[in-house]
């Protein structure tokens, strides 16, 4: 009897320096389109996968996810990218494997700061969060497979390290910079580890649509009001890092199915 086809995996990044050493180890690699976004699929250490770029922010992040669930039904969807450290723990090139994706606009801005609150959802009494865990059992797999994770070496303004990988919290909206006060009240509130642009909305899609989802974020720069340059001069490094330990996760689910 012929086995059943499993689903694809998806993974989703938000530019294309983030999926790209993704994509380059690929086989049996083909290219489509879905309405406004492109993709390719193929085998990825022995899974099969559905790579995207979903564009920057979360309206992007929030359409791709949707349209991609839809369209490939996946068994589970990856977010990796890069995100500015908001915790002085995070160097750049460590990824976070996230325990809570926060949506960090989302509720009443007063002038006491940020109140988080629940929205009305699509349907009569569905109520939609402003924080999205990830799927225990991905969660698990993942933190079971830093063990086996070897790191590649890296240069950071000179300092030679080896980037690790590590839980935390991981926070999105469509702010890029921040101001020094939104970054106090997001510390007292939140207690983040890395600040980004898609994840959160990534997150809630999945929620509701039924999918499950983990979120992988790497260090690039600091979160700070400005961050540009730096983010063009550290986040290379940040991009390859999040895709090396995305591929030996994917890894990881293969011989986890296979067994």
């Amino acid at each position: 009897m012929t086995k059943p086809r499993r689903a694809p995996t998806l993974i989703l990044g938000a530019m294309p320096s983030e999926v790209r050493p993704i994509l380059a180890q690929l086989t049996d690699r083909r290219s489509g389109s879905l309405g406004c976004f492109t993709y390719d699929t193929g085998q990825l250490r022995g899974r099969r996968v559905v790579v995207a770029v979903t564009g920057v922010g979360v309206t992007n992040g929030a359409m791709a996810a949707a349209l991609f669930v839809n369209a490939f039904e996946p068994a589970e969807t990856i977010v990796t990218g890069t995100g500015s450290r908001f915790n002085a723990r995070i160097r750049t090139g460590d990824t976070v494997i996230s325990t809570n994706t926060v949506h960090h606009a989302a509720g009443s801005l007063t002038d006491a700061g940020m109140i988080y609150r629940k929205v009305r959802g699509p349907r009569p009494g569905m109520m939609t969060s402003w924080a999205y865990k990830p799927d225990p059992a991905l969660f698990r797999l993942a933190k079971g497979a830093i063990g086996s994770y070897e790191p590649k070496e890296i240069v950071v303004e000179g300092v030679r390290y080896r980037p690790t990988v590590l839980t935390g919290v991981v926070t999105a909206s469509d702010l890029f910079g921040v101001s020094a006060a939104k970054i106090e009240d997001m510390r007292a509130k939140l207690d983040p580890d890395i600040m980004e642009m898609e994840s959160a909305a990534i997150a809630q899609a999945c929620h509701q649509l039924g999918t499950p989802h983990i979120v992988f974020r790497a260090g690039s720069n600091r979160t700070q009001v400005n961050p540009g340059a730096d983010y063009r001069r550290l986040g290379r490094l940040a991009a390859a890092a999040a895709a090396r330990w995305t591929m030996h996760f994917v890894e990881s689910l293969a011989i986890r199915d296979a067994a």
